[in-house]
């Protein structure tokens, strides 16, 4: 049986490759650069445009959403992978963006969730935000601003900024990660499922601080970055070092697209990556976290007219 589903599915993504016109032109996707998971995930999304759609898709490694969204933004890039919080600055013009607004970037799907925890030594009494004070923790992030962003936003969630902490300069959040395995920060904050978590709790080993959840406090990280929420989480083999009922930050992962791209092609597009997770796992096993169901959330910002006549016909919007 298990065979014959597999065949069944096989060939209702061949018929609607068959079905789907052959598009000249080439889309290129823009992330992070290559070894990031955005780089992962804009790869398995170009794996079902060019497989099941039939579209001439390319990943395009760049600098982040800081560079990829303003290219999306102006036509030279078609897509991009971003994080929410950062396309929800990018749309009003603040932040990283303050001053131009990129009000041409139309939101696609949501891909997967940005999970990220703040850890310290295992036999460290930093079991709060609130603990953080006075404490090392990297800073400065000139190569990855969004990181700085974040850690702003957490340490708001006990009235805390990188005043009330000592700073330790950090080009961006990998090397914040090596800092805290060569005892230089007393915790940090990073991707609770990228590979550098499983390096650094294999050296050093860690634990996870649990945030607060009250109203009150996920206002205040919000406030500084929006588009993210407190959830909470438990023991899995994808989050190393979690040990039992975890509060961590969470931001979705998005695809993004200029509002000119047509409608039909970002329908079907949508439409192949919600039959097709098997196929985006096998590139990218990250997107196993990637839900057919829930691909729209409300951040704030617009989704494309192509990505909104599916999400409708599927009752996931309205």
């Amino acid at each position: 049986m298990k065979v014959i589903a597999l065949a069944a599915a096989g060939a209702a993504a061949l018929a609607f490759a068959a079905t789907a016109p052959a598009y000249a032109q080439t889309y290129s996707i823009g992330t992070n650069p290559q070894g990031s998971s955005a780089y992962a995930t804009g790869a398995a999304v170009a794996k079902v445009a060019k497989d099941v759609v039939g579209l001439r898709a390319r990943v395009v490694p760049q600098g982040g959403p800081v560079v990829t969204l303003p290219l999306v933004n102006s036509g030279r890039l078609k897509f991009s992978i971003a994080v929410s919080v950062v396309t929800a600055f990018a749309n009003q013009g603040k932040a990283m963006f303050k001053g131009k607004p990129q009000k041409d970037v139309r939101v696609v799907a949501v891909v997967r969730t940005l999970r990220l925890g703040i850890f310290a030594a295992k036999d460290s009494k930093i079991a709060s935000v609130a603990d953080l004070k006075g404490k090392k923790i990297s800073s400065g992030f000139a190569k990855q601003r969004i990181q700085g962003l974040f850690w702003r936003a957490l340490l708001n969630m006990a009235d805390l900024t990188f005043k009330d902490v000592k700073g330790v300069p950090a080009p961006n959040g990998v090397r914040g990660v090596d800092d805290f395995m060569g005892g230089k920060v007393d915790a940090g904050m990073f991707s609770i499922t990228s590979g550098k978590m499983r390096q650094a709790y294999a050296s050093r080993g860690y634990k996870y601080v649990s945030l607060p959840d009250d109203p009150a406090s996920v206002k205040k990280m919000q406030a500084i970055a929006p588009g993210s929420v407190v959830e909470k989480i438990g023991p899995s083999p994808a989050y190393a070092g979690v040990t039992g009922p975890t509060n961590i930050m969470a931001a979705p992962f998005i695809v993004t697209a200029n509002v000119t791209v047509p409608d039909d092609l970002v329908y079907k597009l949508v439409k192949a990556m919600a039959a097709n997770k098997k196929m985006m796992v096998a590139a990218f096993k990250g997107m196993a976290g990637f839900n057919p169901k829930k691909m729209y959330v409300d951040i704030g910002v617009p989704y494309h007219p192509g990505a909104m006549k599916y999400y409708r016909e599927t009752g996931q919007a309205k």
